[in-house]
Parts: C-alpha cells; sequence; structure tokens
C-alpha cells in the first residue's frame, strides 16, 4: 500500500512516518515550501532524481497522485492552534479549507481514500464537561481553528468516495512534541527555566495520549478498510492537569511544582473527555503505553535531545508582545 501523508514534517506527520513501517507501509511524502502559492517539493517526481515543485491546485495534486500510484492519502497538513489560525486567518483558511477541497477534488478523480487528521475542537466541549464526547456528541466550535476544521470534514465527506475521519486527544511525546503539557513542564524543569506559561486550569480534567497509540490507531483503521467513519481516538487514563504535573514529578525525580505558570481562561481550560469505544470496538485498537510510561520516554528523549526547545513559540509571542490570554 503506498499512502501519501501531508504535513509530514510536523509532530503527527513525523511520527506517521516512523510508525508506518512496523505497517508494511510504503510511504510518499511532499515537503511544503514556503511560498505564497503553498506549494509543495516531492522528491519522487522526476526521473533524474530531481525535486518537482508543484502548486496547490486540483490539478497538480492529481499529477503527483497519478505520477506516484497513491492509494491512500493521510491529510494531516493543517496550520493549527487558536493564536495561530485567529493571527493568520486569510492564510490558515487557504490551507485548511481551500487545500484540502483541492486535495479531495483530485482524490476523488483517481477514486483515492482520503484518511483525514480531525480534531475535538470541533465538538461544543462546554456541553460535555461531565461525560464524555462520542462521535455523535454536538459540534459547535468556539474558535476559527475549529470551524475551519469543521468545514474540511464536511469537504472530505462530500468531495471524495472513501473517507474517514480520525480525531485524537491531547497527543504527546514522540519526536517534534511542540505543545503538550508534558513536554513544556519537563523542558522547564530540566533547564531549570522561569515558570513557563500554561493556558489551563490546574483542576480541569485532561486526557492524553502518546502519538505512537495514536498513529498505530491511524494505520490499523487504515488496513483494516474502516472507511465512512468518523472515529474518536483517546487513551481514557484522564487526570486533572495539576495531578499529571504532580505525576511528572513523581516519575522523573524533577522538581517541577514551581515550574508552571496557571493562566486559565477560557473554554480550553475546561475538562476534555473523549470516548473510543466505537472505534476500539471495530478495530480492536487499544493504547499501548501508559500515561507514566509516556512521561518517563518523554522525560528520556528530552534530556537527550539537542537543539529542541517546547517553548519556542511562547518566546517568540512573547518578544512579539502577543497576548496569547486572548486565543485561549
Amino acid at each position: 500500500m503506498r499512502v501519501f501523508i501531508t504535513g509530514e514534517k510536523g509532530f503527527i506527520g513525523t511520527n506517521l512516518v516512523k510508525r508506518a513501517k512496523r505497517f508494511d507501509i510504503d510511504i510518499i511524502s511532499g515537503v511544503h515550501a514556503d511560498n505564497d502559492e503553498a506549494a509543495f517539493v516531492s522528491e519522487y517526481t522526476t526521473e533524474k532524481g530531481e525535486p518537482c515543485v508543484y502548486k496547490n491546485s486540483i490539478e497538480s495534486w492529481k499529477a503527483f497522485f497519478e505520477v506516484n500510484e497513491i492509494d491512500v492519502i493521510i491529510h494531516n497538513a493543517a496550520k493549527v492552534g487558536t493564536d495561530v489560525v485567529a493571527l493568520n486567518a486569510k492564510e490558515s483558511t487557504l490551507t485548511n479549507v481551500q487545500g484540502t477541497y483541492n486535495i479531495c477534488r483530485a482524490a476523488r478523480a483517481l477514486n483515492i481514500g482520503v484518511c483525514y487528521m480531525g480534531t475535538t475542537v470541533i465538538y461544543d466541549t462546554p456541553k460535555y464537561q461531565n461525560e464524555q464526547i462520542k462521535e455523535e456528541s454536538d459540534r459547535g466550535p468556539h474558535t476559527l481553528y475549529g470551524c475551519q476544521k469543521l468545514c474540511a470534514e464536511d469537504i472530505i465527506k462530500s468531495q471524495v468516495n472513501k473517507w474517514m475521519i480520525v480525531r485524537p486527544l491531547f497527543a504527546y511525546g514522540g519526536e517534534g512534541d511542540m505543545n503538550s503539557l508534558i513536554a513544556k513542564t519537563i523542558y522547564t524543569a530540566i533547564n531549570d527555566l522561569e515558570p513557563v506559561d500554561m493556558f489551563l486550569d490546574p483542576t480541569k480534567i485532561k486526557d492524553y495520549m502518546h502519538v505512537n497509540d495514536y498513529c498505530d490507531a491511524v494505520f490499523t483503521a487504515i488496513q483494516g478498510g474502516h472507511w465512512y467513519q468518523d472515529w474518536n481516538v483517546a487513551a481514557e487514563t484522564p487526570l486533572m492537569t495539576g495531578e499529571i504535573v504532580s505525576l511528572i514529578g513523581e516519575i522523573t525525580g524533577l522538581s517541577v511544582a514551581d515550574k508552571v505558570r496557571w493562566l486559565p481562561n477560557t473554554d480550553y481550560t475546561g475538562n476534555h473527555m473523549l470516548s473510543s469505544w466505537k472505534f476500539r470496538k471495530c478495530t480492536g485498537w487499544t493504547p499501548k503505553i501508559s500515561l507514566e510510561i509516556g512521561i518517563a520516554m518523554s522525560f528520556e528523549s528530552i534530556a537527550k535531545s539537542k537543539g529542541y526547545n517546547p517553548l519556542t513559540y511562547l518566546e517568540d509571542a512573547k518578544a512579539r508582545n502577543i497576548d496569547l490570554t486572548k486565543f485561549y
């Protein structure tokens, strides 16, 4: 099976590429170029082995898919984050909505299946503070990012012949984890930095899942042919965020209590609990990495890494005088 992954240089994409070997999947990937037309460069398209640049258009995607004999597309590329999208509304809409439409129209013409990497921000989360969110729970995004992702899901379902939506909840760990509470806390403590800002309430519940388990869920669904479904994927081991920080200290031996500055604010500070019962029942998938083991793995990885800094975005926002509390 030849699978094309969009956004393979990001956190989820990088780990999907790594985990694909375990499923005997041939990965074809493209590298997004930094230009106004959201083009990408592929290493695999010329006889001379030279990179070939494609524009973000239906015909360009179709040509790329045909040349590389793609069977399935994992559409993972997106401008992510409430603040990033709000500050770059036009660019993010081009990528998250128009880009998705272009890929889908090309895939439809060639009868290629599309597995879309969704997000739980499409749900009306405040309605479900005391219960797990299920696939049929009410939609109701509270941010532009959530609206874009919900729109992209509708495009997927209406424009391709074979589709699935996979929605993870709080993936962490692995290469490129730049956003999780776990990575930021460990990095701050290891380097004895000033407390890191967390736009979270320490008494609210979150459910973190190791990225390896998430990637395995995606490939399990694709190989099993579990199409035409929305799939929620979660570890289902919820804890209060304050408890997670304490657990990090217990497992790593780091002094973490004074390394987090809690900044609870709006929708994103509430409880987030997801039911993956339907996915587990239909596919047989179960997460294999407990939170305790995942934290230990993250600690070992971050301690050995060079040039890794999950606080880069926070530092950049501070340098540009951007008040991130407006977006969380």
